[in-house]
């Protein structure tokens, strides 16, 4: 019965052969020099035609270092003229041993692939979270916004008007920065809503400090309460936060 043999042009390389007839054989890499490796190896020449010129140089020079280290073998060595020179059969268990790795690094490699293939995933903006919900005792969101928007349409007899024609200042309030006076101010106590805001604050800066609030509350910093309705809001500590470099806050991301 005929030996199967596969086609050179199956394999990547001339190592590749030598680890498929290695394997084949169920030996060591180490004992292919004692083996009929060499000499299956050989027989695979035969089929060069089906190669490129580059590929086919590939595969004769390993077979050149093949049959000179097992003429090696079965000479009687020379003596040593260049002991800095690497041994040839070393050279190329080595070079065995490295394509050995990394080829099994690609299997792995394109095995996780595949798999990650299989799997779906959704941007955050695509996933539809549902609404956070906030717990104040004796006080409401509603309650909270109306409060803001008293404070926002109080009028500001320190505001000059502004000249239309000049230029647009760049905003000079941001949240992060009214994160950080609030907590400044909860660490001494409870703060009454109305008292964020001075008379000399202005729209923009009501807003960002409104929304510099409202961040804390989703991150469960601060908790609110009103003892009745009408009363006063008060906002009080509950774990402020010792830094927020990882989060991103709402005049931060980006469109």
């Amino acid at each position: 019965m005929e030996e199967y043999r596969v086609s050179l042009s199956q394999f990547e390389g001339p190592l590749d052969l030598l680890l498929h007839l290695i394997d084949k054989a169920e030996i060591n890499i180490e004992d292919i020099f004692v083996s009929e490796i060499t000499a299956q190896y050989l027989a695979y020449m035969d089929d060069l035609s089906e190669l490129d010129m580059d590929r086919a140089s590939s595969f004769l020079t390993v077979a050149a270092q093949l049959l000179l280290i097992k003429s090696r073998s079965l000479l009687p060595r020379p003596p040593v003229e260049d002991e800095e020179e690497e041994d040839p059969k070393e050279a190329l268990l080595r070079q065995l041993r490295e394509y050995k790795a990394f080829k099994a690094a690609s299997e792995e490699l394109n095995e996780r692939f595949e798999e990650a293939k299989k799997a779906f995933t959704r941007l955050p903006e695509d996933v539809v979270l549902p609404p956070q919900k906030f717990e104040f005792p004796n006080a409401s969101i509603d309650n909270l916004y109306q409060a803001f928007l008293d404070i926002l349409n109080r009028e500001n007899e320190t505001e000059q008007p502004q000249d239309r024609t000049q230029s647009v200042r760049p905003d000079t309030f941001t949240v992060r920065d009214r994160v950080v006076h609030l907590r400044s101010r909860l660490k001494e106590g409870r703060v009454r809503f109305a008292d964020l805001f001075t008379a000399a604050s202005t729209r923009m800066e009501k807003v960002v400090t409104f929304m510099a609030l409202l961040e804390m509350l989703a991150h469960g910093e601060v908790h609110i309460t009103q003892g009745a309705t009408f009363a006063p809001i008060y906002i009080r500590a509950k774990a402020l936060s010792e830094s927020d470099a990882d989060t991103v806050y709402m005049d931060e991301v980006e469109d």
